[in-house]
């Protein structure tokens, strides 16, 4: 019988290191991160800053923006080829990284966390600030979707989907809520928020952005989010070429300033 394989999801070092371990007991233990995400498999990409190994291991850190990813290989594992990937790696390699989490409780109780590599590949900045960007996008929309579901004690899939979140991300804030009443949101935001200050189009004219943000902002007539069309052409109006638009856009969607509720739809999205 075939298994299907486990998503693999975009996630900061900073949420991985703060997860829990729910029915650490039970013989299938879930890792949930503090965004509400019951992880098993994971995506990461940052800059090798060391590596160790013997014959029968190999360890690399990984440092993305906000902390460090511990990726491990094994020459006997489950997959063989896991320790060699590592070893094709020197320290400054900008990497992605498609892996199972492993846990470790130490003597104080307190678990640590660790990636299985199942897929290791070299890339360039482009593709660095890609993940990254993306990342930070799935992050902010996760965070918005507790803010909603807190906000009533009556939130439900189905009311936060009404709201224009996904199913996977409404899941994902009724699991936050449950499962971690107490953490300091605004405390991980203030670790991620300065250090992507760095990753936007450094090429976009601060007036633009802040014309087609104010636009959707203020033209979302029917609450159902504002039509692409109506932003081409108010920024044609302001000599603002297409390309540049989609540009903007989707920079704007991967800081987490907008978000597209249906297709060719967006809406501002309020951070106050």
């Amino acid at each position: 019988m075939m298994h299907k394989r486990d998503q693999d999801y975009w996630i900061f070092s900073a949420e991985l290191r703060d997860s829990k371990v729910i029915n650490d007991s039970s013989d299938k233990p879930m890792i949930l991160t503090p965004l509400g995400i019951a992880v098993k498999r994971i995506l990461c990409t940052g800059n090798v800053t060391s590596k160790q190994g013997d014959d029968r291991m190999t360890r690399i850190t990984i440092a993305d923006p906000v902390g460090n990813f511990y990726v491990v290989g094994f020459s006997n594992g489950f997959n063989p080829e896991e320790k060699s990937m590592l070893d094709g790696l020197n320290v400054d390699d900008r990497v992605m990284v498609i892996g199972k989490i492993s846990t470790y409780r130490n003597s104080g109780g307190n678990y640590l966390f660790s990636i299985r590599p199942e897929l290791v590949s070299k890339i360039d900045e482009e593709a660095s600030r890609f993940w990254i960007l993306k990342a930070y996008y799935f992050a902010k929309r996760r965070y918005f979707a507790i803010r909603e579901a807190q906000k009533s004690e009556d939130s439900s899939i189905e009311t936060l989907k009404e709201s224009g979140y996904t199913a996977v991300e409404a899941e994902s804030a009724l699991n936050a809520i449950k499962n971690f009443r107490d953490y300091d949101y605004q405390k991980l935001f203030e670790v991620i928020e300065p250090a992507m200050s760095s990753f936007g189009s450094s090429g976009q004219l601060p007036e633009i952005r802040s014309f087609m943000l104010d636009y959707i902002k203020n033209n979302d007539l029917d609450g159902k989010g504002c039509r692409y069309e109506d932003i081409v052409v108010a920024a044609k109006n302001q000599g603002i070429d297409q390309s540049t638009v989609d540009e903007i856009l989707n920079s704007l969607g991967s800081m987490g300033e907008i978000f597209e509720v249906s297709l060719k739809r967006y809406k501002f999205v309020d951070t106050s």
